[in-house]
């Protein structure tokens, strides 16, 4: 299979692809962390707050915040507009992605389970193992797309680069 036409499909600025992208991962690693750790017990909390041990899950949730941003920033070049597909234009391998070919998946991963933390839900806790256990799924399809898109590009960035982290 070739790659599509870029020219062919749809395309957006970067500012509403930057949105987009902001606001679904919002919903996704806060809003529905949130949501789920609002039902069920929550271990280490006393009088309706969290225990110390519970506000260091505050930390992953910090750190992958901030690596979710930069990931998201690198995928939208400035004064580019975006095409609308799930099949990539270019292989990103600066910033986060020259230690990990993943590092969304890593950040994201880190999101959630410091919610877990934070929140001492065991819910929560399986909901990311979860998480996990697709995005293991996810990965092998996306690098046979990346594979396909970019052959021998791909293959030296897969030989430098480790999965996940």
């Amino acid at each position: 299979m070739t790659r599509p036409d870029p020219v062919s499909r749809p395309r957006v600025g970067r500012g509403p692809a930057l949105a987009l992208s902001f606001a679904s991962a919002y919903a996704a690693h806060v809003g529905l962390p949130l949501t789920i750790a609002s039902r069920g017990r929550r271990v280490g909390w006393g009088t309706g707050q969290p225990g110390l041990l519970n506000r260091l899950g505050l930390v992953p949730v910090g750190l992958g915040a901030a690596g979710l941003g930069w990931c998201i920033v690198l995928h939208y070049r400035p004064g580019e507009t975006v095409a609308i597909s799930l099949t990539p234009e270019f292989l990103i391998d600066t910033g986060p992605y020259r230690f990990s070919r993943n590092p969304m998946y890593v950040a994201e991963q880190a999101m959630w389970a410091g919610w877990s933390l934070f929140f001492g839900s065991p819910r929560l806790l399986g909901y990311g193992l979860g998480l996990a256990a697709a995005l293991s799924y996810v990965v092998a399809r996306e690098e046979r797309t990346l594979q396909r898109c970019f052959g021998a590009s791909w293959k030296q960035y897969a030989d430098r680069v480790p999965r996940w982290l």
